[in-house]
């Protein structure tokens, strides 16, 4: 068989973590080989050092800064085509800065390359400040999924989002209840409440100028990982879906938490207070900081959605993203990897209901920051692969069964699985692209298409246009048709 060349734009952490080691991993047993990667010239020396370090072999190309909102320029554009011919690309992984993620995926649709990109699917500067900026996340959606529609008549396409949670074995028995309960009672999905809080503590100084998972191009939390609790939601909603019950019209309030209300709560006096002198103040005055970060993307979001069927609400859910939560941070200077090695720690909860017959609860709570460690421990609270479902069913409605009964992650588990199983979901997105490429799974299969996100995008929307005219003293109700 052919051997499928593949090329990945954006080298930053999470890439250097998943999707490089992985693919080279994987082209040790399948006829896949990454034959270059494409970065910006600023990151060149990390990039160069990055490969040399671990012997990789794979061409590193580099591109100048381009005008994001003018798309990417002629000499780029000859750039990436160029190597596409020079190497016989047949895929692409988009693991950039998510404001470019759309004119990569522009580029890769008008060469006719299946792509594997990070969520989520577009984001824009400005996007909590400006409402055209807001609106327009489904404006760009559909521009894509149309490009991809088109591409698709010449040549069967994959162009998978990768939000991994569709791909983890526990939410999979969660969307199996819910299915279940479904068909045995007529019952969609009636509440909904999610939780997602990642404990990234970013000081002051930091949050003006980082690159990575930034706040200074207008967006944050909701951007950065509150895109897969949104899809999550989404999909257990559908799980449920009743075809005379299903919802018609989304409606969206949001409120957020900016680096201004963080500062409030947690002063540069206080961070003196906590590290002393080698804590490294912005230079600005509170009124100065707080000016500049004014139009900053949001560390926490809280979302109440309502999803309405002929104007009557059916199903209420809440939805809390948070930054700002627990983190295992204790030093003054940021560690070099932003993505895993600065304190981050996760916690995440879903509470679904099904009416008086199913309460599904699912909790996530790490307590370390050192997310490399595995042993039989980890699959408790606290541990890096904690991950338990509780289900309470109404027995004597479905005849049998428990009405109460725990599943943790550990049996569902692959008894072979070594690692983190987060990461090693992210390895199963990386597979499926892999085998479409191959023929060896059909569209169908692709669990994560770009044709199966138009609710999430509106969504990511629907907050941001909230939070848009909550900040202009409007009316911050959003409503939108989700047909």
């Amino acid at each position: 068989m052919e051997t499928k060349q593949i090329m990945i734009i954006g080298m930053g952490f999470h890439a250097r973590r998943i999707y490089i080691p992985r693919i080279i991993d994987y082209s040790k047993n399948m006829p896949i080989k990454l034959s270059c990667g494409v970065d910006l010239i600023s990151q060149s020396n990390s990039i160069n050092e990055y490969i040399s370090t671990n012997k990789y072999s794979f061409e590193p190309v580099y591109l100048d800064n381009f005008d994001i909102e003018k798309g990417l320029t002629k000499e780029i554009t000859q750039l990436l085509n160029s190597l596409v011919k020079k190497h016989s690309i047949s895929g692409v992984i988009i693991s950039t800065e998510p404001l470019t993620h759309k004119v990569y995926a522009e580029w890769a649709l008008e060469n006719g390359l299946h792509i594997l990109m990070d969520k989520p699917i577009s984001i824009r500067n400005r996007v909590n400040t400006d409402q055209f900026q807001a609106e327009a996340l489904i404006d760009d959606y559909t521009e894509l999924l149309s490009l991809y529609n088109e591409a698709s008549v010449k040549k069967d396409l994959a162009f998978t989002v990768n939000v991994q949670r569709r791909y983890d074995k526990g939410f999979d028995e969660v969307i199996r209840l819910i299915t279940e309960t479904k068909d045995k009672f007529n019952i969609p999905v009636t509440s909904i409440q999610a939780m997602h809080a990642d404990g990234t503590w970013v000081f002051p100084k930091e949050l003006l100028d980082q690159e990575s998972h930034p706040y200074k191009y207008g967006y944050g939390k909701c951007a950065h990982s509150g895109y897969h609790i949104f899809d999550m939601i989404w999909q257990f909603y559908k799980a449920g879906s009743v075809t005379k019950k299903k919802a018609d019209t989304l409606e969206v309030f949001s409120s957020q938490l900016n680096p201004s209300g963080f500062n409030t709560c947690i002063s540069e006096e206080d961070y003196s207070q906590y590290f002393g002198s080698l804590y490294e103040s912005t230079g600005l005055s509170r009124e100065e900081y707080e000016n500049k970060v004014e139009d900053y993307g949001e560390l926490d979001s809280f979302s109440i959605l309502r999803l309405l069927k002929d104007g009557e609400n059916i199903c209420n859910i809440s939805v809390s993203l948070l930054h700002s939560s627990f983190s295992r941070r204790s030093w003054a200077t940021p560690d070099k990897d932003l993505y895993k090695g600065n304190g981050r720690v996760k916690h995440q909860q879903f509470i679904i209901q099904q009416g008086p017959f199913q309460s599904i609860h699912i909790h996530n709570y790490q307590s370390k920051h050192q997310h490399d460690v595995d042993n039989s421990d980890e699959f408790s609270v606290g541990g890096n692969n904690h991950f338990d479902i509780y289900v309470f069913r109404n027995v004597a409605m479905f005849g049998e069964g428990k009405s109460f009964y725990k599943i943790s992650s550990k049996e569902l588990e692959s008894k072979n699985a070594q690692g983190l199983t987060i990461e090693n979901v992210k390895g199963e997105v990386i597979l499926e692209f892999l085998n479409f490429m191959l023929g060896k799974i059909c569209k169908k299969d692709l669990k994560s298409n770009i044709d199966t996100h138009y609710v999430p995008v509106k969504i990511l929307s629907g907050i941001y246009q909230s939070n848009v005219k909550l900040k202009n003293k409007q009316n911050p109700l959003i409503k939108i048709k989700l047909e």
